[in-house]
Parts: C-alpha cells; sequence; structure tokens
C-alpha cells in the first residue's frame, strides 16, 4: 500500500492551537490557571501573532490539501473529511487571530473589553465548529471511522483486534473535548460565564494535548508501518 501521509503534522498542529488559544486568553485576561506553563512575561502581540501564523500556515495548506485531494483514500476514503476540513477552518481561524495581532505594537497593551468585541462574531464561526467536531465524534464512534491501525503499524498495530480502543482515544479524547470547547467560546469569551471559561480551558488542554502526543507519536509509529509495508514475513519491526 502506497499512502502519503501528513496527518501527523495536521494534528501536532491543531494539538498545539488547542493548547495555545486559551492560554493566550488567560495570560490576556491576567489569570493564572493551573498548566499555564507560560512564564510571566507581559503579553506580546507580535509573539503571537507569529505563532498562530506559523500554525495557521500549516493547517490551512494541509487542511485545504486534504479537503480537496484526499491523500488518505487509499487506505479509507471517508477519513480525509474528518480529518482535513475542520483542520481548514482552524487554520483560517488562526490566521485570522495572526493577522488581527499583528497590527499591534508589542508596548501596546491589549484591552480585554476590545478583544470581546472583536471576538463576538468569531464565536459564531468557533461554536460551528464545534457543532461539526460533535457529528465526527459520532461517525467515529457509530462508523467506526479511525478503526485499529495496521498490524504492520509499531504501538498501535498492538491494538488492531480492538479497533473500539482507537475509537473511543480519538471520540471521548480528542473530537469530543475539542467540541465541547469550541461550543463554550462563545459564552467564554463573553465572560458571563467562569463556569465556561475554565471547562473550556481544561476541554482544549485536554484534547490539544492528546492530539499533539499522539501525532507525534505518529511519526514513528507511521514511518515504522510504511517500512513494514515494504517488507517480506511477519518479522516487523518495531
Amino acid at each position: 500500500m502506497r499512502l502519503i501521509m501528513f496527518n501527523t503534522l495536521m494534528g501536532a498542529c491543531a494539538g498545539v492551537a488547542l493548547l495555545l488559544v486559551p492560554r493566550f486568553w488567560a495570560v490576556v485576561r491576567g489569570e493564572r490557571p493551573p498548566l499555564l506553563l507560560l512564564g510571566n512575561l507581559p503579553v506580546s502581540p507580535s509573539g503571537w501573532a507569529a505563532t498562530f501564523g506559523i500554525l495557521g500556515v500549516v493547517l490551512t495548506s494541509l487542511g485545504f490539501v486534504t479537503t480537496i485531494w484526499h491523500p488518505s483514500a487509499p487506505a479509507k476514503d471517508y477519513i480525509d473529511t474528518i480529518f482535513g476540513e475542520p483542520t481548514l477552518l482552524l487554520g483560517v481561524i488562526l490566521l485570522a487571530a495572526a493577522w488581527y495581532l499583528g497590527r499591534r505594537r508589542d508596548d501596546e497593551e491589549l484591552d480585554v473589553t476590545a478583544l470581546r468585541a472583536v471576538l463576538a462574531p468569531v464565536g459564531w464561526v468557533v461554536f460551528w465548529l464545534g457543532i461539526i467536531l460533535v457529528w465526527c465524534t459520532l461517525a467515529i464512534v457509530r462508523f467506526n471511522v479511525v478503526g485499529g491501525a495496521p498490524r504492520e503499524e509499531p504501538i498501535t498495530g498492538l491494538l488492531n483486534a480492538l479497533p473500539i480502543v482507537e475509537n473511543l482515544f480519538f471520540a471521548l479524547l480528542l473530537y469530543g473535548p475539542a467540541a465541547v470547547g469550541c461550543l463554550l467560546f462563545p459564552a467564554a469569551v463573553r465572560g458571563n460565564s467562569r463556569a465556561a471559561w475554565l471547562t473550556l480551558y481544561w476541554c482544549w488542554t485536554i484534547a490539544g494535548f492528546g492530539f499533539a502526543m499522539f501525532s507525534a507519536m505518529n511519526f514513528y509509529t507511521h514511518t515504522g508501518m510504511l517500512i513494514n509495508f515494504g517488507s517480506d514475513g511477519p518479522d516487523y519491526r518495531w
């Protein structure tokens, strides 16, 4: 089987974005939630613009290619939709954030009230991204979308006979929490509900860490899988 796969980089960048967006909002608001991991430095609009721009370029370009080209179709002709299209939308949102922040000077203090006004219409887009992710989550569970990794794939291939494990991992720890955070985004940026903000923070922290770690691991497992596909016999390299 010949596959071209870059969902590794897409997943890692999406995970980092989910980790960073609520942390950006926390430092702008002057809050110090657990696992902030950003130190005590002042907010640098240009630094955040560059960061969101890097992630946005990668996610937009790879999400666009995945959406129109379907590179993973030889393995599963339906999985590129769930991977590519939400990634494309996330990438465009990040590019818009990078453009907005890049117009600010580093010595300019970001006004929380002004940011709330800017994010109010953006909240509609993020909310509907959450609706998309909800249906992606249901599709993963109902139709075994992710399935079990091939036996030839190191680590995850050990669960080849138990596809429900990887499906539930994607649904309950990746797509599900990401969806909940998106649905709560409008309430969180309005500031009317601290419970919504904290739930978003932890949902995106869990989903972001999961996406980033799992996708980083896939650089090893996918490489091993492709090598094993090209070998003869059952003596796969792990």
